[in-house]
């Protein structure tokens, strides 16, 4: 902790405790936890010994959606795919024309089409009609279990806000800086938690709803694989809220446990 006396030492370890408590239930085993550990640390070390510039990986990953949320989204969007009501059609799983696999293709050309439909249902974010065709349960990727889908939300969530806290704080100009805000109270009272989990939930989705329109409407035409793709970036918002969980009995834990979710627009999750 040498040149971070200010940071208090119980504040990291439990930090670094959730971070290795998710890995482990995420299924990384202790000893692969401990593995990538190092692995980042020889990495901080490369970086710091060649000037910042040696073990700077690509931001692009970071920036790609969540294949699932991305077909989830541009199944409720995309003109081609909702009928004269703007509700999402139901698609066959391949075929000519529209097809659930064209969907899918379209925003990830490498996908293994059948593998996402299949894990997508596994989930219920998509449901199988009785004439054989399939239509979205949601318009958000809402998951009620450590699948790897909610493991890749949360990695990203997680890498997204570093990126921007990081990006912030080097910036000369304030003006041009992200939102990274929060509102608390540490004294809720606590029949007011339902409320608020409601009220938090309406507000997020409507920030959200703004927030995607903008953004849908100042899309580059070509894809990012396109020449073009150096003039076009990933941008977006991340929006949760947190309540603080008071001690619960076992019986009550499991309950919570079996219906907790995780979503890629958090604000529509339940």
């Amino acid at each position: 902790m040498k040149g971070s006396s200010a940071i208090p030492k119980e504040l990291m370890d439990s930090l670094v405790l959730s971070i290795v408590s998710f890995l482990n239930r995420a299924g990384m085993q202790p000893a692969d936890i401990e593995v990538s550990f190092l692995a980042g640390l020889r990495d901080l070390s490369a970086k710091k010994e060649s000037g910042g510039k040696r073990g700077q990986k690509s931001s692009a990953p970071i920036g790609c959606d969540t294949i699932a949320g991305a077909v989830l989204r541009a199944w409720h969007r995309d003109a081609a795919y909702l009928d004269d009501l703007a509700n999402p059609v139901p698609l066959s799983m391949s075929g000519r024309g529209r097809s659930l696999t064209t969907l899918i293709r379209n925003q990830d050309s490498q996908a293994d089409a059948a593998s996402l439909i299949a894990a997508m249902q596994r989930t219920r974010l998509i449901r199988k009609t009785s004439n054989g065709r399939y239509l979205p349960n949601t318009s958000a990727a809402t998951i009620s279990q450590m699948h790897p889908f909610a493991v890749d939300h949360v990695v990203k969530t997680v890498l997204r806000l570093v990126e921007t806290v990081t990006r912030n704080m080097r910036l000369v100009n304030s003006n041009h800086s992200l939102v990274e805000r929060y509102a608390h109270i540490p004294d809720l009272d606590a029949n007011e938690a339902k409320a608020f989990s409601e009220f938090s939930r309406q507000q997020g989705a409507a920030c959200l709803e703004a927030i995607e329109d903008w953004l849908e409407a100042r899309r580059k035409s070509k894809p990012r694989t396109a020449p073009g793709r150096a003039s076009s970036l990933s941008a977006g918002m991340h929006v949760f809220a947190y309540l603080e969980q008071p001690p619960e009995s076992k019986s009550r834990r499991n309950s919570i446990k079996k219906s907790a979710s995780t979503s890629s627009r958090a604000a529509r999750a339940g």
